[in-house]
């Protein structure tokens, strides 16, 4: 008789197929985030435009206190990278790689997103407003209907 194994582990949170996505509404985020604090020198304009990009995601919704300090600090490791741009480029690959791998932990790109299993959605669904849209993407005022299997197959039968 054959021995059976463990039974399998449930990968709802993790890497599986079945892992679940947390859907965002595709709208800006308007909400509190810190502002860049002051700095002897000022802060590189591909800095500050970063940050204000950073600041308007709309997955910042889900953000607590903590994120916005970890995406602070991130915003001063740009700063020292866009400084050392311009001045010494010999720690440049170590930071760039940091860098990058905090940019993918905030879901800055489409990529790091679906990694983060984090999806937008559009605010307001065609089935909540009435309407659907049609594939040369106008409004119909018609709502979409399911016919059953068994009517079909009646139709198809004869």
């Amino acid at each position: 008789m054959a021995f059976t194994g463990p039974e399998p582990k449930s990968v709802r949170l993790g890497r599986g197929l079945s892992a679940e996505w947390t859907d965002v509404p595709d709208v800006p985020y308007a909400g509190p985030s810190p502002d860049l604090p002051e700095l002897d020198l000022p802060w590189f304009p591909e800095v500050t435009s970063w940050w204000e990009l950073v600041r308007r995601m709309p997955h910042c919704v889900l953000w607590s206190a903590m994120d916005w300090q970890f995406a602070l600090h991130t915003a001063f490791m740009w700063q020292d990278w866009w400084k050392n741009f311009y001045s010494d480029r010999t720690v440049f690959a170590n930071k760039s790689t940091e860098i990058r791998r905090r940019e993918d932990q905030m879901g800055t790109t489409a990529e790091a997103r679906r990694k983060l299993r984090i999806r937008y959605v559009d605010p307001e669904p065609a089935a909540e407003t009435g309407t659907s849209t049609t594939v040369d993407g106008g409004a119909s005022d018609k709502k979409a209907s399911v016919t059953s299997i068994a009517s079909r197959r009646g139709r198809l039968a004869g």
